[in-house]
Order: structure tokens, then C-alpha cells, then sequence
């Protein structure tokens, strides 16, 4: 998936967040868990290996990565739409209208040690 095809499935997936009144929709995927309501979303990576392949293709370098954060936590903002990356149930970083503005834009770091093994989990394929 590219860059532009993951910003348009981005945006078509914020506007159909409106539609959930109350409560909130949970999805499992490969031992990962996301909990969406109607204004934040909610990212638990427990097994970032199993997420390699399917993100691989949209990120290319760590540079298209950054980009793609910066990117998507204005588009969250813009739509008031908060999004919570979490790491084994650990905060990692916010993004979008409740983060504070950091060194990424619209994406703040709760946990630089949580980033950091999530990154390094990532990158060597392994938990």
C-alpha cells in the first residue's frame, strides 16, 4: 500500500469512526489490539513482528515513517480524532487533537524507553 492509498484509507476510516454513538469495537489482529470509539482509537502492539509485513510495504524508509506519523496526527487533529499507540499495555506516544505538540507535530512521546523497544522489537522481527 502507498503512502497516498494509506492516507485515503486513513481519512475514509476517520469519517466512519463518526458513526459509533457510544461503546467502543474491538479488533484482534495477530495478537494486537485496537479499541475504537467515537473519538479515539486505541493501538496495544503485543506482537510487532507479526505487523512487520503488513506495514513494511506502506512505510519504506524511517523517513516515509515519520513522515506518515506527522501526516496522520494532523489529519487526526483536523477531524479531532485521538489515537494512543500502546506497547504491551504501555503508553508509547499520542497522536492527533489531545497530544501535545512535540518534536513530530501532532505526535507526542509518553514513553522514550517504550518507543525504543518497540522500534528495536520491530526492526529485529522479534518480541
Amino acid at each position: 500500500m502507498s503512502i497516498m492509498n494509506f492516507f485515503l484509507f486513513f481519512e475514509k476510516f476517520l469519517d466512519a469512526q463518526n458513526f459509533i454513538f457510544s461503546g467502543s469495537l474491538v479488533i484482534k489482529i495477530a495478537d494486537n489490539r485496537i479499541e475504537i470509539s467515537r473519538d479515539r482509537i486505541i493501538v496495544d502492539i503485543y506482537a510487532p513482528h507479526k505487523l512487520k509485513n503488513m506495514l513494511a510495504g506502506s512505510m519504506g524508509s524511517l523517513r516515509d515513517g515519520l513522515k506518515m506519523l506527522n501526516e496522520a496526527g494532523k489529519m487526526l487533529k483536523a477531524k479531532k480524532k485521538t489515537l494512543i499507540l500502546k506497547y504491551d499495555g504501555e503508553d508509547v506516544a499520542v497522536m492527533g487533537y489531545n497530544a501535545s505538540p512535540g518534536i513530530f507535530g501532532k505526535v507526542e512521546i509518553k514513553s522514550k524507553i517504550s518507543l525504543m523497544k518497540l522500534l528495536a522489537a520491530f526492526m529485529q522481527g522479534q518480541e
